[in-house]
Parts: structure tokens; C-alpha cells; sequence
């Protein structure tokens, strides 16, 4: 990863029919994360600038199913 793209974290999220996709958080600039997402062959199908964070709670552990 080059230095101009900062990775925060990402969510995998459960889709319809059992597939799964993520939701991944980065501190860069949209062409920055479009250019590292083409450099590791991976899909960005939307990129939405978060307004602003509010944390209550850090994010849980993981639970096992």
C-alpha cells in the first residue's frame, strides 16, 4: 500500500444468496483508493466521504456462530 492511501479498518457484510462484500474505511483521497483498489485487482463499486464520526462504543469482539 503506498503511502498515500490509509487504511482504517474494513466490515465484511452478509449478502442476499450467501455471497459477502465489504465496506472499507480509508483516510485518502478518491482517485488515491481507486488507484490502489486497480493495483490489487479489486472492484470499487461506490466511494461516499463520511461527514463525520460518532463513536459510542469501540466495535465489538467478534462472537462465535
Amino acid at each position: 500500500m503506498t503511502d498515500d492511501v490509509r487504511w482504517i479498518r474494513s466490515y465484511v457484510l452478509q449478502e442476499d444468496g450467501g455471497s459477502v462484500g465489504t465496506v472499507c474505511i480509508y483516510q485518502s483521497s478518491p482517485e488515491a483508493i481507486r488507484k490502489h483498489a486497480g493495483a490489487a485487482d479489486l472492484p470499487v463499486d461506490e466511494i461516499v466521504k463520511v461527514a463525520d464520526t460518532v463513536v459510542v462504543r469501540e466495535d465489538p469482539a467478534p462472537t462465535a456462530t
